[in-house]
């Protein structure tokens, strides 16, 4: 049996405590789990309770160091899984905050995806758009789900609004019309859509095929 000889506060975290076991710094551990645990100085405990204490604390801090990170703003599931790892949590503990994350609904891939397309379309293309939410870890299935709810025309008028915002009051050259098009390419765009926008543009300026 070990026995908890001293529990003292962390200067830097007032949610953690020092636990001190046979006379020895043992672990940082959430003060939230000593209450629930009803653990005090002066208690015996067996090493394997000891240990499932430990694992409970680190597990309590990762799962709120995880809720405060996706409040900050909308983060996939493998965003979130690389954060905790990076801040030094087992995997096994990541794993599990990640699941119960999502089964209260705080994490959703497929939500994310979606707001993420709803509210970038508008200046990014489908091509950018897949690969900005498979560089966060999103699955292929999900992101086609999400990118297919902006319908070729909606696609060909975001490309519009982004080559006449790049034009502004220039003149419409052919030098113009080609660094516009390649501009259009670069915000993810495909080669119909750029053509569609700087088409459009040409026929509004009353140039027709230059």
């Amino acid at each position: 049996m070990k026995r908890v000889t001293d529990i003292t506060p962390q200067k830097n975290d007032k949610k953690r405590v020092n636990l001190f076991v046979d006379g020895q710094f043992f672990a940082g551990v959430e003060k939230i789990v000593l209450l629930t645990e009803n653990l005090h100085i002066g208690d015996y405990i067996d090493e394997q309770k000891l240990l499932a204490v430990i694992e409970e604390s680190e597990y309590t801090s990762c799962f709120q160091r995880a809720s405060s990170y996706i409040l900050k703003g909308g983060h996939t599931k493998k965003q979130v899984a690389g954060y905790l790892v990076s801040k030094g949590y087992d995997g096994k503990i990541v794993a599990k905050v990640i699941d119960k994350l999502l089964s209260y609904g705080y994490l959703d891939d497929e939500q994310f995806a979606k707001t993420f397309v709803e509210l970038k379309s508008n200046k990014h293309g489908k091509r950018l758009l897949s690969m900005e939410l498979k560089k966060r870890g999103v699955e292929e299935d999900t992101i086609k789900r999400a990118i297919d709810t902006v319908d070729d025309d909606t696609e060909d008028e975001n490309a519009y609004f982004v080559a006449k915002k790049y034009v502004k009051s220039r003149s419409f050259t052919i030098e113009i019309k080609q660094k516009c098009f390649r501009y259009v390419i670069s915000k993810g765009f495909s080669y119909d859509s750029a053509q569609y926008a700087v088409d459009r543009l040409e026929r509004e300026n009353g140039q027709g095929e230059l």
